[in-house]
């Protein structure tokens, strides 16, 4: 890595992980594992990492973070003395390594859009400030991993680094089932002439599905399978889209971003009026499946996350847009 290079990405890690550890600290340190909240499937994880995976839940085919969480615990349970601490701070150290990854990536993404430096840095922030982000940082959940597949992917992808890109694309399904759309998105770019994708996307199916035979055979359940869920809540689409109409809806759906979404908004109108900055379609993308994704679960804010590139890109385009117009341009680009 070039100096210039290796100095920029040193700040951006350690930007990125200064504003987490300072949005993230107090929900980890005042979490109790008993009440999660918002966060129930917290129980699941916990378990898991304990390597109980006997549990009638879907949660049990996503091992990747409490597996790696159970690895890191008995270090930590030396040190502390603590067991519900250590279980805590397990999870918050596996998360908090995904999350950093996640503003690296992102960061990278912006510079590839050809964002300014500074842009880029507010754009980690806006990510690393987020309620989703706190929430699957500091708590045992596996969506930190889940962002952090979606960011480096598309990353890959608009920097065309489509080796890199064809080599970790098995190793994305391990995060969480949702991932599996975004495997598609590179057939929007130039990799869908590369011969190596169409190796990698067939092998990421199969371990996929490999997967869930192993954690079945291993510990039967009752639970259904993933077709069954998916049609179960096919059903409650109509309802979902109901909601999403509501003040209570929309609020919800806004839960990651807050106004950010707003500013998003104006942004993508004003990129479309003066074409500012080229939104790659695999990044555009991300907005019909996570919008599907919260309509198929209910959970409006959470799952439509998932968005954050281009609702955190489009939200840029309105501030820089904003800073040009005020005489501030040399700041801002």
């Amino acid at each position: 890595m070039r100096p210039k290079l290796f100095r920029l990405y040193t700040l951006v890690l350690l930007f990125s992980a200064a504003i987490l550890y300072g949005t993230t600290y107090q929900q980890f340190r005042f979490l109790d594992l008993r009440y999660p909240g918002g966060a129930s499937d917290a129980v699941y994880y916990v378990q898991m990492s304990k390597s109980h995976f006997d549990i009638d839940a879907h949660h049990r085919y996503r091992w990747l973070t409490p597996t790696l969480a159970g690895f890191s615990r008995p270090v930590i349970e030396n040190a502390l003395q603590d067991d519900e601490l250590a279980v805590k701070l397990s999870f918050y150290v596996v998360n908090f390594a995904f999350s950093l990854g996640t503003c690296i990536a992102l960061f990278a993404l912006l510079q590839a859009m050809d964002f300014s430096i500074p842009l880029s840095l507010l754009g980690v922030c806006a990510f690393a400030s987020s309620r989703v982000t706190v929430l699957v940082t500091a708590t045992p959940l596996v969506d930190a991993a889940y962002f952090c597949a979606i960011a480096a992917l598309l990353y890959l992808s608009v920097a065309r680094k489509y080796w890199p890109l064809a080599l970790l694309l098995p190793a994305r399904v391990l995060c969480k089932e949702t991932v599996l759309p975004f495997l598609l998105l590179p057939m929007l770019t130039d990799m869908r002439k590369f011969r190596a994708y169409w190796v990698a996307l067939p092998v990421s199916i199969a371990i996929f599905m490999i997967n869930r035979r192993i954690i079945d055979g291993l510990h039967p359940s009752n639970a259904s399978n993933l077709l069954e869920t998916i049609r179960e809540h096919l059903g409650d689409v109509p309802q979902h889209v109901g909601e999403l109409l509501t003040l209570a809806g929309i609020h919800d759906l806004q839960n990651g971003f807050s106004f950010l979404l707003l500013l998003a908004a104006i942004g993508a109108w004003l990129n479309a009026r003066h074409r500012c900055y080229v939104i790659p379609h695999v990044v555009l993308a991300t907005i019909p499946i996570g919008l599907g994704y919260a309509l198929l679960s209910g959970n409006l804010g959470r799952m439509f996350f998932a968005a954050f590139p281009v609702v955190i890109a489009y939200a840029l385009v309105s501030i820089d847009h904003v800073a040009r117009t005020c005489g501030q341009g040399n700041s801002a680009r």
